[in-house]
């Protein structure tokens, strides 16, 4: 989501103008510090991690002349926090910020919450059964089902470049505002990656379970995980938005990483239904870019892992066989002058994970 606010547009032109000027805080070492947060504090040498590989991606971290952007970068092995840095300011790690798209991969794991809670809810439930009526005429869109949405075929013509701020302002009924978009094509053939999708799943969990995607993460996710201090905007109407405008802490955010790590399990307690979870995780379509794709998860072959992507660089990745979850976020109001590429400083890690 683009929606430009002052105070980052005045920070751009800052960057913009002391590029080559020191703009981060002075590198001061990954070591993390005990807080309240439930965090299990560990080192490198007891996870079996190269502190050298750690020492090389962290200090590339506070370069000022690479990733510009970035806020935080959290390393989790084997459920223990080994690593992690601030590199502008501290505080960072105890504000939320947004999440941006990365907040899909949340509406996913809303999905699965809901099936493993026992509500009448299926990827294959039709959304025209949940609430016929929000559908226009058009007969053909009766079609799609949820997985259609978790899978970005709709068949809609909903563009994020025209339409997500239209959606983020519209006064009328948000969910019926996204039904209303051209049929494009079959539901379930072709992938088109947009905000839209989301915030029809959003929709029918909230139909489902009788309370807004927001206020059911609370109570099945965020208060299982002890996170307390967190927002997720909603549109005009109540309905939650499905795609974007969540905000978390950092530490916050990395427990959903070690949740999905855990298969779907927090002290002992099935929060995720693990079918569906190993269906959102692996492959199930291919973006026009030739990335593969699960639902709502971006899946990495190389890593054999998945992860949560959203604009700016804010990246959430799991790495089931390494029992690793790397967490990397960046201001996400950013122009591509200042986008950087995280992976290179999780290569890094990985490499030094034995």
């Amino acid at each position: 989501m683009k929606i430009v606010c002052i105070t980052i547009v005045s920070l751009l032109l800052f960057c913009a103008c002391l590029k080559d000027e020191p703009f981060k805080g002075e590198y001061s070492g990954y070591e993390p510090v005990a807080i309240s947060d439930e965090w299990s504090i560990s080192t490198p040498e007891q996870e079996s991690i190269e502190r050298a590989k750690l020492e090389q991606a962290f200090r590339l971290l506070y370069s000022d002349q690479r990733f510009l952007m970035a806020r935080s970068m959290l390393v989790i092995r084997n459920g223990k926090l080994v690593a992690e840095a601030y590199p502008h300011d501290i505080s960072d790690r105890d504000e939320y910020a947004n999440i941006q798209s990365c907040t899909k991969s949340f509406t996913s794991i809303m999905m699965g919450i809901s099936i493993q809670s026992g509500v009448d809810i299926s990827v294959e439930d039709k959304l025209f059964n949940i609430y016929p009526d929000l559908f226009d005429e058009d007969i053909r869109k009766r079609e799609i089902v949820i997985k259609d949405a978790l899978k970005m075929q709709t068949g809609l013509e909903f563009n994020n470049d025209n339409n997500t701020l239209q959606l983020y302002q519209t006064k009328s009924n948000s969910t019926r505002f996204v039904l209303a978009f051209p049929y494009r094509n079959d539901p379930g053939t072709i992938m088109n990656y947009n905000d839209g999708a989301p915030h029809l799943v959003s929709k029918a969990i909230e139909i489902k379970t009788g309370k807004t995607l927001g206020e059911y993460a609370r109570e099945k996710l965020f208060e299982p995980l002890n996170i307390t201090e967190w927002r997720w905007e909603s549109a005009k109407d109540g309905t939650t938005f499905g795609a974007f405008s969540l905000y978390l802490k950092p530490r916050d955010f990395a427990k959903v990483g070690q949740l999905l790590l855990q298969n779907g399990m927090w002290l002992n307690e099935q929060l995720i239904d693990t079918s569906y979870l190993s269906l959102a995780t692996s492959q199930q379509v291919t973006s026009p870019g030739n990335k593969p794709y699960g639902l709502y998860f971006w899946i990495d072959e190389k890593n054999h892992g998945f992860y949560a992507h959203g604009h700016g660089g804010q990246i959430l990745l799991v790495i089931p066989p390494k029992k690793l979850v790397l967490l990397y976020t960046a201001w996400p109001y950013t122009s591509g002058d200042f986008f950087d590429d995280a992976f290179e400083l999780f290569d890094m890690i990985v490499e030094g994970c034995e």
